[in-house]
């Protein structure tokens, strides 16, 4: 469902999701690591979100679960910032991107 109201709310979703995601980490990147929130693909019946991350210069597995743990916390704040313009905020899933993570475990 590639409609236009999707594809709006999908770009919503991607800025408040990224800047959630730069305000998390940005006070704790002491050990020099990026986290990019490259796509976000949202369901047709508006349920499920899955947010594909990618996580420079290499993988850190505690940094991805720690992510994962927190998307229940992650749409509270979502809550609160889209009130007024999104009606129903969907579930979170944050999955690793695939082309960097292949290119991780080819070098």
């Amino acid at each position: 469902m590639d409609s236009i109201k999707n594809k709006k709310i999908s770009s919503i979703f991607y800025t408040e999701i990224s800047e959630i995601l730069h305000q998390e980490f940005n006070n704790e990147n002491r050990e020099g690591f990026l986290i990019t929130l490259t796509k976000v693909c949202i369901n047709p019946d508006m349920t499920f979100i899955k947010g594909y991350i990618a996580i420079y210069p290499f993988i850190k597995e505690n940094i991805f679960k720690k992510i994962r743990s927190k998307s229940g916390f992650y749409r509270k704040l979502l809550s609160k910032k889209l009130r007024y313009r999104v009606k129903k905020i969907p579930k979170l899933d944050f999955r690793l991107e695939n082309s960097f993570s292949r290119k991780y475990l080819i070098e």
